[in-house]
């Protein structure tokens, strides 16, 4: 996890620097404030974004307008892409021959809110969660806080909070040794002021333009019936049912399961095979870990079953290799 030195009088340094703003506010209440920036700030940033050997730089900008969410992702690298989201609508703009357009089976984009904001419930069971010292991300005050996990089937995050307003400058994701395995940085960063006009995407030539529903979370007798379940997940991590979910096992019949536990998530997808070969891949590329394996089904089919998702390579086997068929 990211190094402390005298803890102890940074803390008392932090402390007194809040305290000077108003009123001393503990981590999880530093939390709370970087949840709600998210979701009612407005913004214009460019951040980059590190998983691996991968690294690629992004502009978001978010507007609040009568009530109502509009956020813009662009992707300022390689193809042109950007993703627009009024509410629960998003507009995906691609350019031809994008190899994007080749995974339409993949689970939609999330909204950019989702993607770096985290549920607060029961945290305190699963990570410690510290304040450590002052920072400075893209020309702002930070506040840095640790989150440590209390076991080894998740990973530590270290994450950089604007001063002022509580807003996600900076995230970072651990293995259990202390290695980053990914980064989030904003490098420029507006907060305040943004005109109506910056969330309205730009014209371009041939672009393909597609627009999907984003529901509300769903409760779990609304889904599909779900066959094939994992017979342990690590402890937290809850089943998040949703449309995503619904739409890839309506589409593909693929029984598609997400679970979360706040700050980490994986999926788990189970799918007949075309024929009896055993398929095991492992791969892992920054925080995310990719785990196939085959087992017997009813009738001594195979399935192949992946799990995808922001754990050590040690937990998704064990989630991939003890599956159940519910009849």
């Amino acid at each position: 996890m990211i190094a402390s030195i005298c803890r102890s009088t940074v803390l008392v340094f932090v402390i007194g620097a809040v305290m000077v703003c108003g009123a001393e506010r503990s981590a999880l209440e530093w939390l709370d404030a970087m949840n709600r920036g998210f979701r009612t700030l407005d913004y214009d940033g460019v951040f980059s974004y590190q998983s691996g050997a991968d690294l690629t730089t992004l502009r978001v900008v978010h507007v609040v307008i009568d009530g109502i969410e509009h956020e813009r992702l662009i992707h300022l690298d390689g193809a042109r892409r950007e993703f627009i989201r009024r509410g629960l609508e998003i507009t995906r703009i691609l350019q031809p021959k994008d190899k994007i357009l080749e995974l339409e089976k993949a689970v939609p984009p999330t909204r950019f809110v989702q993607a770096f904001s985290r549920r607060l419930d029961a945290i305190d069971d699963l990570y410690r969660v510290e304040l450590n010292g002052l920072g400075r991300v893209a020309g702002r005050r930070a506040i840095r806080l640790s989150i440590v996990p209390l076991d080894q089937d998740r990973y530590g995050v270290g994450i950089w909070l604007d001063h002022a307003t509580g807003l996600l400058l900076r995230f970072e994701r651990y293995d259990l040794r202390g290695s980053r395995l990914e980064r989030f940085q904003f490098g420029h960063l507006t907060i305040g002021g943004i005109p109506r006009t910056a969330v309205i995407p730009e014209e371009h030539a041939g672009e393909i333009k597609t627009t999907m529903k984003l529901e509300s979370r769903v409760e779990p007798h609304e889904t599909q019936r779900i066959r094939w379940r994992p017979q342990w997940v690590p402890r937290g991590f809850d089943n998040y049912p949703s449309n995503i979910s619904q739409a890839m096992g309506e589409r593909d019949n693929v029984d598609a399961m997400i679970y979360t536990d706040g700050f980490a998530a994986f999926s788990v997808f189970v799918q007949a095979m075309p024929n009896r070969r055993e398929v095991n891949f492992e791969r892992r590329n920054g925080a995310t870990t990719v785990i196939t394996r085959t087992l017997q089904g009813p009738m001594g089919k195979n399935q192949l079953v992946t799990v995808v998702g922001e754990v050590p390579a040690k937990t998704a086997k064990k989630i991939a290799s003890d599956m159940v068929y519910v009849r």
